[in-house]
């Protein structure tokens, strides 16, 4: 729950420059960064968005093909044209989808939770031998509410893409806490009954399992299970419309309007070099990523080729949301194993905190607009964010030091890169703030 509460508190705050601006987050972010220095946290808003819609259309098709009994491309088709139908016709669309999803969401997730928890087993003693247990239950608690706040501060790049709409003379304080609300409420019971489930189940591998997987061992093949895994399609694609639309504003942001070829070659080139590092570390440390050369050398020149083309040429929006659509579905024709995809999906939500929450305590610490084409001290606590949380990272691609000499605290990577980049960014404006005067 803190960690819920923590993170949707940010994106609620993030939301009100929506109304006051009338502008998607991205480009708001230029404001604190500049035009030039906002370019690669608009590039991995844009990767964030292709890989969210990737492996949440595997979810989606997994469970589609277990509900109708087709195979996974076929599902994954399905899916696929769905969701991308939905993002190219834009806001309308999705409103009216939202709308109208949202009361079945709201009763396939009663019916599953009366399932599950008729089920539950909610007195079961603390398991020493599950993910991340290993430093006990405190570092189990800490790790829990970190993994939260990753899910739910990976919105803070779309927050005001849909409070944009908003009249401007809407409330600042209704509109945090509506937005805050809207995500706390829904996210932490989900989670709560998330953990139920896995008491109700225990079976081997629980912790590897797919949502639909996850249905199909809580319920068999009855009447519950069809309500459950229609909950998961109807979910995965009121999520991840709203994932291939802001993707797509994020691909808009990131272009050049100067067309500098040096540039954006330039920032496709940092972006390669990032992918190389990581993948790297998860070769080092996690026994199922043993990438081969030339699948690490593939992933960069992809993503660095990505970066550096969403820089150099821009699309109109429905053409950009196409264009995401198509390549988070080539991702996800590789993510049939169910094992496989969990273990993505949760490193992923990893890897998707580390630049987001440091970036949003940057533009929450961060007033008025950045008079240069970079704001180097916006840059620098963004990266001192990251920075000083390598230590305490506690991942399978990657342990910090710190993490490792002391298990028992979990991980705290994410607190502390939210915390410091907010500190500096604070410290360096009221010091220009000082000198101007």
């Amino acid at each position: 729950m803190c960690g819920n509460a923590l993170a949707y508190a940010v994106v609620g705050l993030l939301s009100r420059g929506g109304p006051r601006f009338g502008l998607p987050q991205m480009v708001l972010s230029r404001r604190a960064f500049g035009r030039d220095g906002n370019v690669v946290p608009a590039v991995l808003a844009f990767l964030a968005g292709v890989g969210w819609f990737a492996i949440d259309s595997v979810f989606g098709a997994q469970a589609l093909g277990a509900l109708a009994h087709i195979g996974y491309p076929l599902a994954l088709t399905i899916v696929l044209i769905a969701q991308i139908a939905l993002a190219v016709y834009g806001y309308n669309a999705i409103h009216a989808f939202e709308r109208y999803a949202g009361f079945v969401l709201a009763a396939g997730f009663a019916v599953i939770a009366i399932g599950t928890l008729s089920r539950a087993h909610l007195g079961a003693p603390f398991d020493p031998h599950a993910p991340a247990a290993a430093g006990g239950e405190i570092a189990g608690i800490v790790f829990s509410a970190a993994i939260a706040f990753s899910y739910a501060v990976g919105w803070g790049p779309a927050a005001s893409d849909y409070a944009r709409y908003l009249p401007e003379n809407s409330p600042p304080r209704a509109i945090s806490w509506w937005a805050a609300l809207g995500g706390f409420i829904p996210s932490t019971l989900l989670e709560l009954l998330g953990a139920a489930a896995v008491t109700a189940v225990r079976a081997p591998g629980i912790a590897a399992a797919t949502p639909a997987d996850t249905i199909v061992l809580l319920f068999g093949g009855g009447p519950l299970a069809v309500v459950g895994l229609l909950t998961v399609l109807i979910g995965t694609l009121s999520a991840n419309c709203l994932n291939l639309y802001s993707g797509a504003l994020s691909a808009l942001v990131a272009w050049d309007a100067r067309r500098r070829p040096a540039f954006a070659l330039g920032t496709g080139a940092l972006i390669a070099l990032l992918a190389v590092v990581l993948l790297l570390a998860a070769r080092a440390n996690d026994p199922s990523a043993h990438f081969a050369p030339w699948i690490v050398a593939t992933t960069a020149l992809a993503v660095g080729g990505l970066a550096a083309a969403v820089v150099r040429w821009t699309l109109l929006r429905w053409q950009s949301a196409l264009a995401v659509g198509i390549l988070g579905g080539a991702l996800a024709f590789a993510g049939s194993d169910p094992s496989a995809s969990a273990h993505l999906y949760t490193n992923f939500l990893s890897l998707l905190s580390i630049w987001a929450a440091p970036w949003a305590a940057v533009l929450l610490a961060t007033h008025g607009t950045a008079a240069r084409p970079t704001n180097v001290r916006a840059l620098v606590a963004w990266l001192a964010g990251i920075a000083a949380s390598l230590p305490f990272w506690q991942q399978s691609w990657f342990t910090g030091p710190l993490a490792a000499a002391h298990p028992q605290i979990g991980d705290l990577s994410y607190f502390v890169a939210f915390g410091v980049a907010f500190a500096v960014a604070k410290v360096s404006e009221r010091a220009v703030t000082q000198t101007a005067v």
